[in-house]
């Protein structure tokens, strides 16, 4: 069951739960970048990814929106694998271990998480 799934915006954390479930470590971000071309596509999105993994996707406007500014969104999809000393996680295959406490989401094993 996901751990995320009693939050809202529900769909949000749901979308977040799924990315953090693929290793995405720096220099490791293939599976992710894959990922995010197949979602784009499923979609019918214009999408593009280099060498370096790098992926940018396009969505045209919607109808009566095609001279509207361009809105664009950038964002990283690699993370920084940092683990508590006692954590067996393998960061370069295994997804991050989600946990809520409160108000707060964690990942179990890192050097910010219980």
């Amino acid at each position: 069951m996901p751990v995320l799934s009693d939050l809202e915006p529900r769909e949000v954390f749901a979308w977040f739960e799924r990315l953090c479930a693929i290793p995405h470590g720096s220099h490791h971000t293939k599976a992710i970048s894959d990922y995010l071309v197949a979602f784009a596509r499923e979609r019918g999105l214009a999408c593009r990814q280099d060498a370096a993994n790098n992926v940018v996707i396009r969505k045209a406007a919607s109808a009566g929106y095609e001279n509207a500014p361009v809105v664009m969104l950038q964002g990283h999809i690699d993370m920084v694998c940092e683990k508590g000393a006692d954590c067996g996680k393998d960061m370069e295959t295994e997804g991050l271990d989600l946990f809520v406490d409160g108000d707060v989401i964690g990942a179990r094993g890192t050097t910010r998480a219980t």
